[in-house]
């Protein structure tokens, strides 16, 4: 048993070695679940209208449909996991979604087009929103906040280098090259996940939290109860109403901002590598701003720290409806950055909050998915408006800001102690 220099508090960053090792792996994880589900819908819809002349707005619409069907996966891996184990599905789900993302780059139909973009968000969800949080749970139930921290600096690392990078793919490569070399590297790290990935502490001899267990822990394997955490009960508990709409409406904030920043940008007179900069310099910012989530929660609790993200995201649309100053541009790239990671981080810890390490897996399948699909209307909603602004972002924002008070007002709702 792992028992060198354990860790005495919930705040620290003392994980251990395993315990480091598996949060870097999710934060890989983390990483390519934004790059290829979101930070990827600021150059996918322009690339492949560029290279078949098709529509870059109705692209960018199809995003919200396909990925509310792709979530269907978030359901399926979330009951397949009970049965298997977050090893195998995070191994499978990425060798598939590296497959699928190599071919995406070659359709040549927009039928196709969507048909495969359903299936990326089908996979991907197996890694990204249910193998990832899984084992987070089994390894941090109790540093849930910090660790989660650490681990989704993954989706800023996105932001900044996967945007910048692929944008250099493309124009140095082409569509097809670009979307193939990004599909191998997600196949090698499945591959890898089959070697490197572990399921519980217990595997390797480590402790959750790397802390000393306490009345709450077992050595010993215990059966989840499987009444308590049925599907039946899990959509009659309102904390899973609470939790997915929620945070599904935060989500939804987020992604609508993120995933169409570089455009915004563009839109009130900046070029297109300036719009890159500015992308690159809020995805830097996120990095600590992870982490900062992570300590607040622990702090806090992650309700409240919810609230505060929530507020930190009607502040960045204020500045972004405002960002035709410079000055006012830089500052809101600081509170966009900030954001980036800590969705991730507070939904998961909050579904823990609510039902523990050993119903987190079972409630995690259900919430999940009714978060994301709330999420994916993002592309859906800012094409419309778009669309009804004849380009304009503020429109867009203004309905953003009132949809961030709403979900923070449900959140407050949760009954859930810190």
């Amino acid at each position: 048993m792992e028992n060198k220099k354990l860790s005495t508090s919930l705040t620290d960053s003392r994980f251990g070695g395993w315990g480091w090792s598996m949060i870097f792996y999710c934060m890989i994880l983390y990483f390519f679940y934004a790059a290829l589900t979101t930070d990827g819908q600021n150059l996918f819809p322009a690339a492949f209208a560029n290279l078949h002349g098709w529509d870059e707005n109705a692209l960018l619409a199809y995003a919200s449909p396909a990925g509310i069907l792709g979530i269907i996966g978030g359901f399926v891996f979330g009951r397949l996991i009970l049965k298997t184990n977050s090893r195998i599905i995070s191994s499978v789900t990425l060798i598939v979604t590296g497959v699928l993302f190599a071919v995406f780059g070659m359709v040549t139909s927009i039928t196709l087009y969507i048909a495969v973009l359903v299936l990326i968000c089908f996979f991907a969800a197996g890694f990204g929103t249910i193998a990832c949080p899984a084992f987070m749970a089994a390894w941090f139930p109790r540093k849930k906040g910090i660790a989660l921290g650490w681990a989704t600096m993954g989706a800023p690392l996105s932001s900044a280098f996967f945007v910048t990078g692929f944008s250099l793919l493309l124009d140095k490569c082409g569509v097809k090259t670009a979307f193939l070399i990004v599909g191998i590297a997600t196949v090698i790290i499945g591959v890898l996940s089959f070697f490197w990935a572990k399921n519980d502490p217990a595997e390797v001899g480590a402790l959750p939290d790397h802390m000393e267990l306490d009345d709450s822990f077992q050595l010993e394997e215990k059966p989840v109860d499987d009444k308590a955490f049925s599907i039946a009960n899990i959509l009659k508990n309102k904390n899973t109403w609470l939790i997915a709409i929620g945070f599904g409406l935060l989500w939804m904030v987020t992604v609508g901002v993120i995933s169409q920043f570089i455009p915004r940008m563009i839109s009130v007179g900046y070029t297109s590598a300036e719009a890159l900069r500015f992308m690159l310099i809020s995805s830097l910012i996120a990095i600590p701003g992870s982490y900062f989530w992570g300590w607040l929660d622990s702090k806090t609790g992650t309700k409240m720290a919810s609230v505060v993200y929530a507020a930190s995201y009607v502040i960045a649309l204020i500045l972004l409806i405002t960002s035709f100053h410079p000055v006012l541009v830089w500052i809101g790239c600081i509170f966009v950055g900030l954001g980036i990671g800590g969705l991730l981080n507070l939904l998961s810890s909050m579904i823990i909050s609510a039902f523990g390490r050993d119903g987190f897996m079972s409630a995690n399948s259900i919430i999940m998915p009714i978060a994301s699909i709330i999420r994916v209307l993002a592309f859906l909603v800012m094409a419309m408006l778009l669309q009804v602004s004849g380009g304009s972002f503020t429109l867009p924002y203004f309905v953003f800001i009132g949809i961030d008070v709403v979900g923070a007002i449900i959140i407050l709702l949760i009954p859930v102690k810190k």
